[in-house]
């Protein structure tokens, strides 16, 4: 067996080891995170048909200037009102 021959062989098998390994830890993290563990759908929604919300209620946004008061600007660019404040 040649030097060349067996630098291949040990390529080869180099490989094929590595492999070997990636499929096996490829198959023991699939069996420790099992599909359904992950629920991403409620089995029982509130009585409004919609999914419940978990955490503090959210903060409610001050509304801007209606969407009839916003111009793009001519050279192009974010909307702004007449006093040239983004919308």
């Amino acid at each position: 067996m040649s030097n060349r021959q067996r630098q291949l062989l040990v390529v080869f098998l180099a490989s094929m080891g590595f492999g070997l390994l990636l499929g096996l830890a490829y198959s023991l993290t699939s069996q420790m995170i099992r599909p359904d563990k992950i629920d991403l759908y409620p089995t029982s929604p509130d009585r409004n048909g919609q999914p419940a919300v978990k955490g503090p209620p959210l903060p409610e946004q001050n509304r801007g200037p209606s969407d009839s008061d916003c111009v793009v600007p001519p050279g192009g660019g974010p909307p702004v009102t007449k006093d040239f404040q983004p919308c």
